[in-house]
């Protein structure tokens, strides 16, 4: 019952929350591993699903549907280090890309509320 008042943008957002507390959990494990010989960098791939997922033409029932069942997957960057010890891990770079990804967990954060808040209103007449 409460699938079908959600729409979406509310699947997508709850969603986009799962891959950026994933994201979190993976730089700061990059950041943890900076000295570590031969560790190679990973990242989240989200973003390109999501965006195919909803460049489908297809009904909104089916759009929630997919976008309910993807997940976002842990990479491995196996580039080449320009340091001797093989580790990819540039600090800075994990660094901005953990800035970036609190400024967009915030932002997913305060959406996802204010779209619960507003199915709150609806709900209680208020």
């Amino acid at each position: 019952m409460i699938d079908k008042m959600m729409d979406s943008s509310f699947f997508a957002a709850a969603r986009a929350l799962d891959a950026s507390s994933l994201r979190q959990q993976v730089i700061a494990h990059n950041l943890a591993n900076v000295n570590t010989p031969g560790y190679k960098r990973q990242d989240i791939q989200f973003e390109t699903q999501l965006a195919q997922v909803l460049a489908r033409k297809g009904g909104a029932a089916s759009t929630g549907a997919a976008i309910e069942a993807l997940q976002p997957r842990v990479v491995t960057n196996n580039a080449t280090s320009q340091r001797p010890d093989g580790n990819n891990v540039d600090m800075e770079m994990e660094n901005v890309a953990m800035a970036e990804n609190t400024i967009r967990y915030e932002a997913l954060s305060q959406s996802v509320t204010a779209y619960l808040g507003s199915m709150k209103s609806v709900i209680t007449g208020r």
